[in-house]
This record gives C-alpha cells, structure tokens and sequence, in this order.
C-alpha cells in the first residue's frame, strides 16, 4: 500500500495482472463510464462559486510581494550596534592576547575589549579604561572568535543517545522539506557544553542523512538556557533582512540505499535517489508556477481569481529553494553522486551552496569552483564503506589551491565536537595552508551561513564570542581555557589549568609545520635493504638504545637490526659501513621509534565494513564450544592495511566479529604483509579471549549484562568447559579481553578477577574505569582505551569524564596516576582512530605537567608500542621492528623516512596514501 506523503514511483505498490481488455479500450472505457456519470450529477447538483475574501486576496498580494524579497547580510550591522549598545552593560577587557582573527592572522600585544554582548575595542592597549572595567589578563596567549561548526547534530542527537531521544531524521519517507531540526532540538543535550568546552561557539545543526531531503536545520549558539527559541541565532542582521537565512540538507549515495532497501518502494539504487529528488522539485516548480499565476492575476486586480493563494506545508521549502531564499547543503561523499545532484540543480534552477562530507572533491574541482560550491568536511575521513573508500588526505589542500572555498566540520557527535580543532590540526599536518586551516573554522563557515557581519571575527560591533587558549589552535592538544558567548563566559578552566598553560612550552610558538613528502632516492633507500646509515637523529625510544634528546647523531642498522644509536662507538661501526658501501640517509631532525601496536575491531577482517562481501563474517556469540581464531580469517593486502602501515603501525590485534558475547581469539598481525604467507603475516595466532559484555552483546541466547555475566563465571569454574581456550583463559595461560566501557560492568569484572585471581584479565574500551583506577591497579587488571578521549554517546559510558577545561583531569589521567598499565586501541569502523594512535597518545600525556616535556614524550610512546606489547604478551623486538621519522611524530608535520620489519626495510619515505586497490 502506499504511504501517504510517499510520491509515485514506477515500482510502488503491488504488481497488477495484465488487464483482459485491450490497451486502448483500457482507458477509454473507465473514461466514458465517468464522464456520464459526472455529467448526470452536475445536473442534479450544480458547482457552487467560489469566493476569494478581502482578507484572503490581502494576505495573498503580501505573499507575493514577499516572493520578491530575498534575504541577505548587512555588513553596516557592526558599527549600528557599536552606536546602539547598552552603555550601562558591564566592560570586561583581555589584555595582552596574542590574537589569531577570522582570517588566520596573528596579532600581538592586544587588547580586547567587550560590553554586554559584543565586541567595543580591539587594538593596542589604551592609556585609559572604565573604571568599572573587568581586567583579564591572558599574558600572550592565544585568543580567537569562537569557533563555527557548519556540521553538526548536537541537540537532536542527544548524549547519551538513546531511541527516544534521536531526533535527526524523520526517516519514514525518502523525501521530508518539510522537516525542521528545531522541532527536534533539545537545549538539555549535555554535548551543547561538551562541545563548547571545545571552542565551539556556534553550529549549524543540520538533520541527518537518512533520506534525500531531511529538512531544514538552525544556527544555535551554544548558550545555556531551556529555550530553543533562546538558542538559535538571529540571521536577519537584526531585522534589517526581510528574511532569516535559511538552510536545507539534502543527501545522497549509501545512507538512502541502506535505509530504504527494505522499504516497499525503495529508493534503492541511484536512479531511485535522482528521481525522488527530480519528482519532489517538479511539485515544488509546479507549486511555484501555480502561486506566480495566482500573483500575477492578483495584481491585476483578481479579476475572476475564485481561490486563495496556493500553499502546501510540503513543498514550500523547496519553493523557497526554488527562490533562492534557502541555502542547500548536500550530503555527498562521490563524485558521481555529486554530479547528479549537480544536474538536478541546472534543471530545476537551484545553487547548491555547500558539498559537505565530500571525499573526493580533488577529482572534479574544476567543475566545484565553476559552480561557485564550497566544501564542508573533515581532515582525513575515509576507508571504511565504498563511498569513502578513495578519499585523499590531501583533498584540502588540493581544494585550497583551486580557490574553493573549505570550512571544517566535525558531524558531532559522529566525530566529536570537542576536538574540533583537530580537524584543522590534522588538516594542516597535511598541506593546508595554516591561515586557511584557521579560517575554515572561523571566516570561511561564517560567510557560508551568511553570518560573517557578527560572527567569525574579533571585530569592533561583533558577537563577543572568543576563546582563550593554552596553546596555538593548530597544536597538539590545543584546549581553550575559557569560552566566552554573546560577552558572557560559558566555560572557564580552573585555576590549576591556568597556571599550568603558562608552563606549556608552546605558549608562545607558532604553529607547527606541516608535513612534507620526500622523493626516495631508491639508492640509498629500497624495500628489503637491509643495512643503512642514518644521520641527523635526533632521539631514539628504541628500547635498550634509548637517548635523550640529542642533535644531530647517527644511528647504524645492519641485517635489518638497529645496532647503534649516539654513542661512542657508534661513529665507528657507521665509518666502516661507509667504506663497505653502505648509504646514507640524511635527516633533518629524525626520530627512531618501535612500530607501534594497536587493538581494532575489524581490520583484517573487513575491507568495506558496509559490505558483508569483503567481511570475514559476524558469530552469534553463543556456541562455546567452537571458539574461532580471527588468524583463520585474515584477509592481507588491502587497501586498509596498507594505509595503516604506512603511518606507522606494524601490529595490529583483532579478535573475530561478533554480534553477541563471545567473539574468539584475537590475533596479532603485521598489517604491512603482501600476504598470509608473508614472513611473520600472523605475530601470534591467539593472543586473548575476546568478549563482549553489555548492550551490543545482549541477543536471543544471552539477552541481559547479567546472563553474559553469569555465564563467564559459569565458564570459568567449570572443571569441563566446552573448549580448551576456557581452561587456559581460567589459568591465566590465555589472556581474557573483555569489551566494556561501564563501571557497574567493570566493578563485576574486578569482583570476578577476585572470585578468580588466576585470569590475566584485559579491559577493551574503558571509558568509565577511571571510577574503579585503584581497584584496577591493585588487582592488575590492563585498560585498552577504545578510544582514549570520552564520548558520552551512549548509555553505558555517559559517565565518562570530558578532561580539561571542564575536569582538571579525564580518565586516563587517574588511571595513569594510580599505576593502571594502559595502552590505546580503537572500536570504531573509521580509519582514523587507528592511523592516528600516535597523535592520540601524545594528546593525553600532554597535559600531564608533573613530568618534563621528555618523559611525557616517552610515556606517549610506550602508552602504544611497549605498553601494548606487555599487555597482550607480545615480544619485544624494538631493533627488530622500528620506524624512523624525520620531525617529532608525536607533534604534528613529521614524516616516516623508512620502516624496518622482518630483517629488512619495508618502505622508504612511504606517502599515507599511494594508489587505489580497485
């Protein structure tokens, strides 16, 4: 049956039998029947005639002279509210910032000054002030506008989320203008002050991406208070615009497909998509056409016009698109998808205004900046489904130096809307200029939302929206110190936070440089070399050849094994491999670091998560008595994989996929293996038990936490279990890993390691031990951070603990304080939690100013290299298996110089992403 709202397709409904009657009888005869029909009762009952009231033709000639008005930015705003201001609002002033504006320029020695809501002065420090006036002074530190997020669903996807408060999308038809992210929204969503502590201060909350057209979305300043209406933003320059700004999503590609492809009616393929979207715009034309005739004869004087002016509450958002009185922002990662899309604007008459999520945009810029397009999107998401499958790392900068315009965005809480500035970090690690890397956070997305005449910059007039912050924007880690929104402060760290960012050594430097790629000299560098000399090294972590901080040693690598670093008489070995011919590389600044180990939750076993085709396969969770080993279902050689090595990681562990309690035993890997028989392709088969304890385990065998509870114990103090791995998981020969994040689950883990003292128990995820560090500590029990930093995105971790500005400390700082060994996987399908584990362990020991800037350099890197390997009882074999970098990997802009596996390097001066697979 079809669904009211639905529009006609060719596959809705049931199949009918072919007619017995003729096709041209088909339609002639139903015709004639009616026709006489009609026409017998329009004897009896004459048509009665329409009237248009005064009101009606009134209310009717007002909408079409608004059909010729159309909203827009009044850059006069500033110096109108500078004059208008509430001269009895109290005065606060910031002294001394180092002031980085819209634009990514950098000021010194300035003073900022706000009264009530808005910005009044900005500029070198005045030889008077009010009286009254609030002095802050930040003693040259970093201070910016607050920050725009153009992506995000914060109060409509609210944290923790649970079914009845996931309001992004209204996903029962494939077609829904009419939808608006304000119906929605939720001014209680704990995440609008997470993800302010971030910097943040205003976002377009857009609704989803489960159907071609999910409505309109709102600009929200992140303020605290109950009311929507309080939230969102004025976008009409105070009135002065006869109409607000306004913005529909619009979206494309897998998304749909996957919704849809059980739904009577589909759309299920591309074809499906463009005619959805094709069909709704025709209404949406033919709606336009019918309210233009309507005005046309209105002004006329109405003269035989018998019916009110033509509305519809379904179309009229894309009337408006039609108008040019909405912005379409288009969800789209492919360049096919994109085109599409591109050709059902030239046809129906529409601009779309914002590409957002693309990946791919480097293949058709050309066409982006012709059609005057922007794109809102991240730093390097990409990999893990098809439509994603190609994306480039160098995607900005490429976009960047075609003149097209980038703002970034985080899709919070897909990527979470505190580390904002990460994406600009990153961004700029590879190529984007940092002045653009700054404005896509700042200028770029204020003018796209046609906002940049209050927000987006420190301008006399403007928002006083500002971020203090403890370090440059575009460094490791960057954390504001206080959020100030509309001239009131919303986040303030403590004064312990304070003090410490004076200490932070890079207070004062600028940003830090982005990364370069090198052409390899294949004679002195070549895959299965197995003897080098390196120059220029500047520190080595190489365990039993670890250095200081040095300048400009050298270090020796013979046989594949680093033999040498700094010493005495590692000159010596260096001059005789010289003479024997051996080459050298030459570094500006290297640094030489045992490969490093994370714990994933698909990699080698799924290529395209999305796809069960290139997947090794899910397990009930329930037969105990075959407990499967992921060795057996590796899959080498993808792209993945090879993405993975080539920033560094040269183990991986992942256990089998699972939807219920027991996964199997997890296996160590070397991602950089062509193949299984490959030299040391599996490191060690079965390395843990791997289960999973709570609302993703629950299914029909073990449907509560407490049954999945009861039956570990029940498996450990059997004296017969149903499989040997039980009996060396009971004897602590087996490590157990158990997935978890709640403390309520990991309190009963602590009691059953008690019941137990046997097991050599490991918890994967940890987002709430921090609850339980010293009982952890004390019974010797490993945390894998899965991921490090705290999401409150679902029930079972919603207490999680955000860190810095908002608590002194986040979890893993406590676990670390009370001797907790702990390393750091992921379990998430993106790419990016895995590649990035080195920046990942540097941002969380870099607040950790009880240490010098040395020792927290070397906790960062044992924290994913010989914490990982302790853990899961791997073998240390650091001059065996290494990376050398030139820069300092745990800051941004270094590069991997070579990599050395198996006796031999693997890859010279290796390029994050090379050539596609497929």
């Amino acid at each position: 049956m079809e669904k009211a709202g639905l529009l006609p397709h060719p596959h809705m409904g049931r199949r009918t039998r072919k007619s017995r009657i003729g096709s041209s009888w088909k339609s002639i005869v139903p015709a004639t029947v009616l026709a006489v029909v009609l026409f017998a009762w329009q004897g009896a009952h004459p048509a009665p005639k329409l009237t248009l009231t005064a009101t009606q033709l009134s209310d009717g000639l007002r909408q079409c002279a608004k059909n010729h008005q159309h909203p827009f930015v009044d850059y006069s705003l500033a110096p109108t509210r500078l004059s208008n201001r509430d001269a009895k609002a109290p005065v606060k002033i910031f002294r001394n910032a180092t002031l980085i504006d819209g634009d990514g320029s950098i000021h010194h020695e300035v003073d900022v000054e706000i009264q009530g809501d808005i910005i009044t002065y900005v500029g070198k420090q005045r030889a008077w002030v009010l009286a009254e006036a609030v002095i802050v002074d930040i003693g040259g530190r970093y201070l910016s506008p607050g920050l725009i997020d153009m992506h995000s669903h914060v109060g409509v996807r609210q944290e923790p989320q649970i079914l009845m408060n996931a309001d992004v999308t209204e996903s029962t038809q494939p077609v829904t203008p009419w939808a608006r992210a304000i119906d929605g929204f939720k001014p209680s969503d704990a995440g609008i002050k997470i993800v302010a502590s971030g910097g943040t201060t205003t976002s377009l909350v857009l609704t989803g991406a489960s159907n071609l057209m999910s409505g309109e979305g709102m600009v929200i300043k992140h303020r605290d208070t109950n009311s929507v209406w309080e939230m969102e933003i004025d976008s009409t320059s105070g009135g002065r615009s006869p109409k607000r700004q306004r913005y529909l999503k619009m979206a494309c590609g897998e998304n749909i497909k996957q919704i849809f492809e059980k739904v009577p009616g589909g759309p299920v393929s591309r074809e499906g998509e463009s005619g959805y979207v094709r069909f709704a715009f025709e209404e949406a034309r033919n709606l336009r056409q019918s309210q233009d005739a309507w005005c046309e004869r209105a002004a006329s004087g109405g003269v035989g016009l018998d019916v009110p002016y033509p509305t519809s509450l379904h179309w009229q958002t894309l009337v408006d698109v039609l108008r040019g009185d909405v912005s379409v922002h288009l969800h789209c990662y492919q360049t096919q998808d994109v085109f599409s899309e591109f050709d059902h604007a030239d046809e129906f008459g529409y601009n779309i205004t914002a590409l957002h999520h693309i990946t791919q945009a480097h293949e058709m810029l050309a066409e982006i900046k012709k059609r005057g397009s922007m794109l809102a999107t991240f730093s390097d998401e990409g990999g893990f489904k098809n439509e994603n499958y190609h994306a480039s790392w160098y995607m900005l900068k490429l976009a960047a130096e075609a003149g097209i315009p980038i703002a970034l965005t985080t899709d919070h809480p897909a990527k979470h809307g505190q580390f904002f500035a990460q994406e600009a970090q990153i961004g700029h690690h590879f190529q984007l200029e940092e002045k653009l890397a700054i404005s896509s956070m700042l200028s770029v997305p204020a003018r796209a939302l046609g906002l940049d005449n209050k927000i987006g910059w420190v301008r006399p007039g403007y928002d006083a929206d500002l971020v203090v912050w403890d370090s440059h924007p575009l460094a490791m880690g960057a954390t504001p110190l206080q959020v100030v929104v509309d001239g009131k402060t919303f986040i303030n760290a403590s004064e312990k936070l304070w003090e410490e960012s004076a200490k932070r050594e890079q207070v004062f430097a600028p940003a830090p440089p982005s990364r370069s790629q090198k052409i390899n000299d294949e004679k002195i560098c070549s895959p299965g070399q197995k003897d080098i000399v390196l120059r220029g090294v500047t520190k080595s972590h190489i365990n039993g050849l670890r250095t200081s901080v040095l300048s400009n040693t050298t270090a020796v690598v013979r046989g594949g094994v680093l033999q040498c670093v700094g010493d005495s008489s590692c000159e010596a070995i260096a001059s005789e491999a010289i003479e024997k011919g051996i080459p050298e590389l030459h570094l500006n600044g290297g640094y030489i670091l045992p490969g490093i180990v994370s714990a994933t939750r698909s990699h080698g076993l799924a290529e395209l998560v999305a796809e069960p085709s290139t997947r090794d396969g899910e397990l009930s969770g329930a037969n105990f008595a075959r407990v499967i080993s992921a060795a057996d279902g590796l899959q080498f050689g993808d792209r993945r994989l090879a993405i993975t090595h080539r920033r560094g990681l040269t183990t991986l562990i992942t256990a089998p996929e699972s939807h219920g309690f027991l996964h199997g035993l997890s296996t160590a890997f070397r991602p950089g293996a062509a193949h299984g028989l490959s030299p040391g392709a599996v490191i060690k088969r079965d390395v843990s038990l791997f289960l999973s304890i709570g609302h993703e385990a629950k299914n029909v065998a073990f449907p509560s936490i407490s049954s999945q509870i009861s039956e570990l114990r029940r498996l450990l103090k059997s004296p017969s279990p149903p499989h040997e791995s039980w009996t060396l998981a009971a004897n602590g020969t087996l490590p157990i890993t158990v997935r978890t994040d709640n403390k309520d689950v990991i309190a009963k883990l602590i009691s059953l390691k008690r019941e137990f003292p046997a097991i050599n128990l490991i918890i994967h995820g940890g987002g709430e031990a921090h609850f339980f560090a010293r009982e952890l500590a004390d019974e010797d029990i490993a945390v894998v951070l899965a991921p490090f930093r705290c999401s409150q995105l679902t029930w079972e971790v919603r207490n999680c603990l955000p860190g810095p500005p908002l608590n002194d400390a986040a979890g893993p700082d406590i676990l670390l304080d009370a001797g907790v060994k702990l390393g750091i996987g992921i379990w998430d399908h993106r790419d990016r939690w895995v590649t990035n584990a080195l920046w990942e362990a540097s941002w969380l020991t870099r607040g950790r100013m009880d240490i010098n800037a040395e020792r927290r350099g070397e906790m960062a890197v044992e924290l994913v290299t010989k914490n990982m390997r302790e853990i899961y009882g791997l073998e240390v074999r650091d001059e065996r298996e290494f990376v050398v970098y030139e820069g300092d990997p745990l800051e941004y802009g270094s590069s991997i110089a070579l990599i050395v596996e198996e006796g031999e390097v693997q890859r010279c001066w290796p390029d994050v992403e090379e050539k596609y697979v497929y």
